[in-house]
């Protein structure tokens, strides 16, 4: 099944469906889902499409691999090219009376150790586009690699018609493939397995959420421990700063000061180049308070939930793990911070996600989304309040508490957190509540309040 993508699904489309040359770059995370949506794509238009896939080998294998396919695709027994202009240049004068769609995966591979063959396809290309009627799509997984495709300096800057950075499925996408699961399983698998394409698809969904979480993830040497480690040796290699970071953010330490502090000497910035390479690879994120306009005080998230409950859970456990079975491991030492901790900080960024995704539709249309925090000494006490999902747009502030607890939420509960905001400086327009229980039939009366449901989440 093909699951989501709507959106970037319909821009390779229309330009398969023009008649010129054309040029489309899709690249993103491993696993993530980019050969299956190209795939896709191409069989969506019915168009003929020679498909290469380069390997990490030498060049002059990659070169022999492709010159075959070609030879193949083309008809052409006696086509042998000699170098990589060749084989590009022929593609696109064939194309001229045959329209096709050329499809290289993994690109980069194809580029290691010869310099030359962006140079070529770029020659290639100049040489014959206004008289081709090819369709080019590279594919790669390397994100540096193929974010330097289209820098200035770059043989192949300025010759792509379409450039799409495939990201993991949202919270709501990455439900469709536990679509037979009442709403709070299906959010609870994208809290541990997160939005990629590759994980979602290799989960047995006629079992138990826990029996999964544990015989796929927690037991040592798992499916998705192999999964969440090979994600990290690919995307930062073997960097020991960057998986500190990575661990540290997990186990609580969140403020780039304290981060800084921890990995080295406290007068030196130690770890801007890791979290800038960290956020370019979408693993961390910023989170900051609407408060803050200048952005200066940012907490980093993990943003892959996958290596979120990796790193919080498994990553300093192995040998702990060894020593009992999964299933003991995970009820002393993982289910209850788990159910009290982990899943309701996840619940509050899928809040804040579906604000993002309804902002000016199911919600009133706001500026900024995040924290807000406020201390004070006032009358010789301190006064210390902090939200985690605060809407903001100019001066007007909607606070949205988040709640995930097994009881719909009463309306006492609704006025004691609503008090919480009793003699503090924002014009708070009006209250939101997201809860997972939903709501009593007091509450659902309410017409003061923003109420937020699992059902309207999904």
């Amino acid at each position: 099944m093909f699951y989501g993508r709507e959106n970037e699904l319909r821009r390779i489309e229309r330009r398969l469906a023009l008649l010129n040359f054309q040029a489309i770059m899709v690249y993103g995370r491993r696993r993530i889902g980019k050969t299956e949506l190209v795939r896709k794509a191409v069989q969506n238009r019915g168009k003929p499409c020679l498909e290469l896939i380069a390997r990490r080998t030498i060049p002059s294998l990659n070169l022999s691999d492709f010159g075959e396919e070609a030879a193949r695709f083309m008809n052409a027994p006696a086509f042998r090219p000699s170098s990589f202009y060749e084989l590009f240049s022929t593609l696109l004068a064939y194309s001229a009376d045959h329209p096709f769609i050329l499809f290289v995966d993994e690109f980069p591979f194809l580029s290691e150790g010869e310099e030359a063959v962006e140079a070529s396809l770029q020659k290639a290309i100049e040489l014959n586009k206004d008289k081709a009627r090819m369709a080019l799509i590279l594919c790669g997984s390397y994100i540096e690699a193929m974010s330097r495709l289209v820098e200035s300096d770059s043989p192949l800057y300025g010759r792509f018609n379409e450039i799409l950075l495939l990201k993991p499925f949202n919270y709501k996408d990455a439900g469709a493939f536990s679509a037979s699961l009442p709403l709070e399983e299906r959010f609870r698998y994208y809290a541990v397995f997160g939005g990629t394409a590759f994980n979602l698809a290799n989960l047995d969904y006629s079992i138990p959420f826990e029996d999964n979480l544990i015989e796929e993830f927690i037991r040592p040497d798992s499916f998705f421990e192999k999964e969440a480690v090979a994600t990290i040796r690919n995307e930062i290699t073997k960097d020991a700063n960057a998986n500190a970071i990575l661990e540290l953010i997990a186990s609580g330490v969140r403020k780039y000061k304290d981060l800084n502090e921890r990995l080295g000497d406290p007068g030196k910035d130690n770890i801007g180049r890791y979290v800038r390479k960290l956020e370019e690879l979408g693993l961390i994120e910023k989170s900051y308070m609407v408060s803050d306009r200048l952005e200066r005080k940012p907490l980093y998230c993990l943003k892959d939930n996958l290596l979120d409950f990796y790193y919080t859970y498994l990553f300093r456990s192995t040998r702990l793990r060894e020593r009992m079975s999964p299933r003991v491991f995970y009820e002393n030492f993982v289910r209850e911070d788990f159910l009290t901790k982990y899943l309701p900080r996840k619940f509050e960024e899928v809040v804040k996600e579906y604000c993002y995704r309804e902002n000016g539709l199911a919600l009133p249309l706001f500026e900024r989304a995040g924290r807000l925090f406020y201390h004070a000494r006032e009358g010789g006490r301190e006064i210390n309040r902090e939200f985690d999902v605060v809407l903001k747009n100019e001066d007007a502030y909607l606070p949205i508490e988040c709640k995930f607890v097994d009881r719909p939420l009463t309306d006492k509960d609704v006025e004691e957190e609503i008090a919480q905001w009793e003699g503090l400086p924002f014009h708070v327009v009006r209250h939101g509540f997201a809860s997972k229980a939903g709501f009593t039939e007091e509450v659902e009366k309410r017409e003061d309040l923003l109420l937020i449901a699992l059902d309207d989440l999904y």
